[in-house]
């Protein structure tokens, strides 16, 4: 093998997000408003509090009434859990006591100011709590890059594919998500099975990118944020774009954090795919982002110039929330961005849809930009563009 390893930092130029798969409702936290942080219980303390106390029948039915109350239309009524406990006569101190892990929410954002009740999505992190970013999710991102160069670079190649998607019927989404599927399958094996170590191209032996692995993105910091979600939305009838938060809260790595990240390539497996050095693929990656970024710029930039700014040092979007255009490649495969812009509008209207009715109506409001909203976290008087992160080779490693 010719294998070549680097070391990377990685930085987080903003707050990401890597979810583990929990998402707590407001009953299953403890907000402390004072402090302005949110308190995951330690379930033993927990249990161990409500036997102790004789709660268990009382903390019951407050989860039935709760469950009544988030199944009602409107806001949530229901009481909030420091609530509920400090009506038991339970102490504050007594209250935070029962904490594994203490969470500060960003100040400008009263986590129940508005009484309804909010669902927090935790971030991955270690056994021992230390955060870290998944090599699959680092992996998935340069895979994407990938595709999208190939794309650039010889558009007649996928011209076909592009040819598929757009005659798609959209009123029968099972039969229209399947073949979204099969050519996405498609599209992968042209590009990334270029091995030929078999005759059968879709065979996982001949997937090019078994040539890169990439290590867990590791570092010893332990400290989350807890941030709101926030859409920058761009509209028919609007002439400038507007804010809009929603009752979604996400746990997220803070903005300046720094990791430590190794790249290995196998470059005699690398190389089928046009790949024949790390500095090459950090580059493919950093355009990727880039191309991006300057399609939301041109909708939202007159607004936030600042943050497009900083954003131009990125090299990678990284996580959950940080937008439809982060992870596909419909723009890239389109001929034009009004095209692209008319599949991924219906695209979404038929994937996000109730009772047969588009639930936000892309195909009709997305004039500018589809999707027509720009994923944002502040804290404080700081705005940033979720997920933007940044790769710096390490010498002497």
């Amino acid at each position: 093998m010719n294998l070549v390893r680097k070391e990377y930092e990685l930085t987080c130029m903003a707050p990401v997000h890597i979810g583990n798969g929990i998402t707590l409702k407001a009953y299953e936290y403890v907000y402390d408003d004072h402090q302005q942080q949110v308190l995951f219980l330690d379930e033993k303390k927990w249990i161990a509090f409500l036997y102790e106390k004789g709660l268990m029948d009382d903390f019951a039915e407050y989860i039935n009434i709760t469950a009544r109350a988030l199944a009602g239309k409107g806001n949530f009524r229901g009481q909030y859990l420091w609530d509920w406990l400090s009506c038991h006569g339970i102490a504050a101190e007594e209250i935070r006591a029962l904490s594994k892990r203490r969470v500060t929410v960003a100040k400008d954002k009263i986590i129940n100011g508005k009484n309804h009740l909010n669902d927090i999505a935790q971030q991955v992190m270690l056994p021992d709590g230390r955060l870290y970013i998944p090599g699959s999710t680092i992996k998935g991102a340069l895979r994407t890059a990938i595709l999208w160069q190939a794309i650039e670079q010889h558009p007649a190649c996928f011209a076909g594919i592009w040819g598929q998607l757009r005659s798609l019927d959209f009123e029968n989404p099972r039969y229209t998500k399947r073949k979204i599927g099969d050519e996405i399958r498609l599209l992968e094996q042209q590009i990334l099975h270029a091995l030929d170590v078999t005759h059968t191209a879709h065979d996982a032996v001949n997937f090019a990118l078994r040539g890169l692995r990439i290590s867990d993105a590791s570092t010893d910091a332990r400290k989350t944020i807890i941030l709101q979600k926030i859409d920058e939305s761009m509209q028919a009838g609007y002439s400038q774009s507007k804010e809009k938060s929603l009752p979604i809260f996400r746990e997220c790595i803070p903005a300046g954090t720094k990791l430590h990240v190794s790249i290995t390539a196998d470059f005699p497996m690398l190389q089928t795919i046009g790949i024949s050095s790390l500095e090459e693929l950090m580059h493919t990656l950093h355009a990727y982002t880039q191309d991006t970024l300057l399609a939301e710029k041109k909708v939202f930039g007159h607004v936030n110039a600042n943050i497009f700014c900083e954003a131009e040092m990125a090299d990678v979007l990284l996580g959950g929330g940080t937008g439809f255009l982060s992870k596909t490649l419909v723009r890239a495969l389109a001929p034009d961005e009004g095209e692209a812009k008319w599949f991924i509008s219906h695209f979404l209207d038929m994937a996000f849809s109730r009772s047969h009715k588009p639930m936000h109506n892309h195909v009709k409001l997305d004039t500018f930009l589809s999707p027509r909203t720009l994923k944002v976290a502040k804290a404080g008087q700081k705005t940033w563009i979720l997920g933007l992160c940044r790769f710096e080779e390490m010498t002497g490693c």
